[in-house]
């Protein structure tokens, strides 16, 4: 018990199989005996996995007022705020995840969506460019890019990307897939009656 390493450990075992809640106690000891960034980030994911995202925000900007260059807990801080709903300062985080490291795709697809919600739809596209010159881009990536398109009434592009995703998401995503079917309907339609 009075060992921070044997109580991290115990607390990593705990989360790995799914019990979070179990597992924040023996974090709380480990951060209170030993603060080190490896232990806040793990009583934060442990936070963030038992729905305590407000728990978790504190001791992420901890980390980052330590280290504010430190990638992984910068995405970390910019999907905690994305959760709730704060997407214009989500992006904020976001950009600088890029900025941090700009060949990760990870960065710029986290990026692109909470523009696409924020609605701020020239910066998204652009995020979308630069995952394709990444070289990848998926289905979602194409669907969110419809969705830009179709926003700002770009409508040939718009049903192409819609025809594009469906084509490449093959029944992963059908959800998405009767979206754009019933987009493809109506621009079609639209595009057709110009």
């Amino acid at each position: 018990p009075e060992n921070p390493g044997a109580q991290e450990r115990l607390g990593d075992l705990l989360l790995k199989a799914g019990k979070p809640a179990d597992a924040i106690p023996y974090f709380q000891v480990a951060v209170a005996k030993s603060p080190t960034e490896a232990n806040r980030a793990a009583l934060a994911e442990a936070y963030l996995k038992n729905n305590e995202p407000g728990k978790a925000q504190p001791v992420v900007e901890q980390i980052l007022a330590a280290d504010p260059d430190n990638f992984e807990i910068r995405m970390l801080h910019g999907r905690l705020i994305r959760d709730q709903r704060k997407f214009p300062e989500a992006a904020e985080e976001f950009e600088r995840a890029t900025k941090l490291k700009p060949d990760a795709p990870q960065a710029w697809s986290e990026l692109a969506g909470v523009l696409v919600m924020a609605e701020n739809y020239p910066p998204a596209l652009a995020a979308l460019d630069r995952i394709v010159a990444l070289h990848a881009e998926k289905p979602g990536h194409v669907f969110l890019r419809a969705i830009v398109l179709d926003k700002i009434r770009d409508l040939k592009p718009a049903l192409e990307s819609y025809q594009r995703f469906l084509q490449l998401s093959q029944g992963e995503n059908p959800n998405q897939e009767w979206q754009a079917k019933q987009r493809i309907k109506t621009l079609e339609r639209e595009i057709n009656n110009k």
